[in-house]
């Protein structure tokens, strides 16, 4: 309460709904969200692992969480019932320790292709400005609103198993999840051939490179490195084009139909700015 007195709590608010608009294509279309913060408070100042009011939680590694229900429950005091199936909650937990953890709630049926369903993504300010900054982007903005894939690797998961692959591929048609990772290496089948074979995108970087979804071989990212590998280097083509995608379709409802000329157009202010 004390913090929220003193505005330390408004500032780092502010401080991640500026940020959630600092990368393309955020913040080309920053007009098209609504967004609330909501007091929330803790019994200790600073952070006390089982003594706050989300129920926050540090696991091994960066694993991290807290009470979901708790999260809904908070957020009613700012959307309503109705708008929670396609909701981003964000939970910035007052530590400095780095972490990041993002819950992503499959959708009721019907879901549109579209990244549909909730989420609640929470991680710590982490020490420095640029470090919470960065998970914001990550684990908010990529796997929370668009439900990207990690595009990073652990040489220990080794391959990817099958029961994953299809259980993994379903959801990319089915609610248009992970839009960013693919199962083949074949230039002209993965998800994001359509980019690979338009000369506009000759300077992207991009490919199909082995290491995705974190697992160190059967799975493929499209760049070397992106935000949701490193948390650096911006959004890659794929990842931009499931983000316009998701922010039209809940903007103008299941009537709007994409068009890639029309993305493409959008997308010339990441490509100069790649060249």
């Amino acid at each position: 309460d004390r913090q929220i007195a003193d505005g330390t709590y408004e500032a780092d608010m502010r401080y991640m709904y500026d940020n959630l608009f600092t990368e393309e294509p955020f913040k080309s279309f920053k007009n098209m969200f609504d967004v609330h913060y909501v007091n929330v408070v803790s019994a200790t100042e600073g952070y006390k692992v089982g003594d706050t009011a989300l129920e926050g939680w540090f696991g091994e590694g960066t694993a991290v969480g807290g009470a979901d229900a708790k999260c809904f429950d908070y957020a009613l005091n700012a959307i309503s019932d109705t708008e929670m199936d396609e909701a981003l909650i964000i939970v910035a937990m007052n530590s400095n320790r780095y972490a990041g953890t993002c819950y992503m709630y499959y959708p009721g049926a019907g879901a549109g292709d579209y990244g549909s369903g909730s989420a609640v993504a929470y991680f710590p300010k982490a020490g420095s400005a640029e470090n919470f900054a960065r998970l914001l982007h990550h684990e908010a903005n990529g796997h929370g609103f668009a439900k990207l894939g990690d595009e990073y690797a652990y040489q220990e998961n080794g391959a990817v198993p099958s029961s994953v692959v299809t259980a993994t591929r379903a959801q990319q048609t089915d609610w248009g999840w992970w839009k960013n990772v693919d199962f083949t290496s074949d230039r002209t089948q993965v998800l994001w051939a359509h980019f690979l074979a338009d000369d506009r995108y000759d300077d992207e970087g991009l490919g199909v490179y082995e290491g995705a979804y974190t697992y160190w071989t059967g799975a493929w990212r499209p760049t070397v490195n992106s935000i949701m590998n490193e948390n650096t280097g911006g959004f890659n083509a794929p990842s931009r084009e499931a983000i316009y995608y998701r922010i039209h379709k809940l903007a103008y409802g299941d009537s709007w139909e994409y068009d890639y000329e029309d993305f493409v157009e959008y997308d010339a202010v990441n490509r100069s700015s790649t060249a």
